[in-house]
């Protein structure tokens, strides 16, 4: 991989929450606060407006907003920058990636459009007229519970396009991300990211370069922690006993039904940040569902730690 593609995206890019306000409107305060404590503790990406970022609730007006606003002000503070601009129509996608590119994002995450089942000449397709008709590097973003997946053949295709960069499988498979990523070690400038938190040891021993992570919203000096030993320090007992501490979160953001909202009331009960309502179809936790999570992750001892 070339060096240029290694420094912007082997990183952990926490996949960030949007605090909204009782209105839903956008508290701008309070995401750049946690985004200020997540790169002050070590972090170096940063993922806006990706599905915990709540995108698919929001206009396109919002979107532009939320990005003109955030990418700004991480790339001021040295994050690399990812947006989300997943769209059924690909002239939403596009018209999402020129405006993340116009505020300084260095690439655009981007699933295959939803619903219709799509043959693997579709999804080619699809990221090929991203690719043709907007200048940002593109995260080609692979979660077949979603939406179609993308086989290993359609991915050494989709390496060869200019703006493809970068890989994040969700696909929870470990062949599956095994394969993309021993893939992208032929091609000549593409690497893969983890996008399962589960997963992330594995995934990092055989190759992933960074993680799109839900977990380094709440730990991100654990998480930068862990990238460093297996990527910088390639130190992989170091990372494994990182690995186990951060588990019970791993564990929690992947398997807990309502992911965004956990990470929320994290945020909002052991660290103090107002981060607000989820957007519908979302609602809150009830007080069973908040202790679940409180136990599930054993978050308040490893805040500690």
């Amino acid at each position: 991989m070339k060096e240029a593609t290694m420094n912007k995206f082997a990183q952990v890019f926490p996949a960030m929450v949007t605090p909204m306000h009782e209105d839903g409107s956008f508290n701008y305060e309070t995401a750049k606060k946690h985004m200020d404590w997540m790169i002050d503790e070590g972090i170096g990406g940063m993922g806006i407006l990706m599905a915990s970022g709540e995108y698919q609730s929001m206009s396109l007006d919002e979107h532009k907003a939320y990005v003109n606003e955030m990418v700004p002000y991480a790339k001021k503070r040295g994050a690399s920058v990812i947006v989300g601009a997943s769209r059924e129509r690909v002239e939403d996608v596009v018209e999402l990636m020129e405006n993340a590119r116009e505020a300084g994002a260095d690439a655009a995450m981007v699933l295959p459009s939803f619903y219709y089942n799509q043959g693997q000449n579709e999804i080619y397709d699809h990221y090929k007229y991203i690719n043709d008709h907007s200048g940002l590097d593109i995260m080609v973003y692979n979660n077949p519970n979603v939406t179609s997946g993308i086989t290993t053949e359609t991915m050494k295709e989709l390496y060869k396009l200019d703006h493809v960069k970068i890989v994040k499988d969700a696909s929870m498979v470990i062949d599956v991300m095994t394969d993309y990523i021993f893939e992208a070690e032929k091609a000549e400038d593409a690497g893969v990211l983890c996008g399962c938190d589960y997963l992330l040891y594995p995934a990092y021993a055989t190759g992933a370069i960074g993680w799109i992570s839900m977990t380094a919203n709440i730990l991100p000096r654990l998480s930068a922690e862990f990238h460093k030993a297996m990527i910088v320090e390639k130190d992989y007992q170091k990372g494994l006993e990182l690995y186990k501490k951060l588990y019970p979160v791993v564990n929690m953001t992947e398997r807990f039904p309502k992911p965004t909202q956990a990470v929320k009331y994290v945020l909002e009960e052991v660290y103090g940040f107002e981060e607000g309502i989820c957007r519908r179809p979302r609602r809150g936790l009830n007080e069973e569902e908040k202790k679940l999570v409180l136990e599930m992750s054993d978050i308040v001892r490893l805040s500690r730690e």
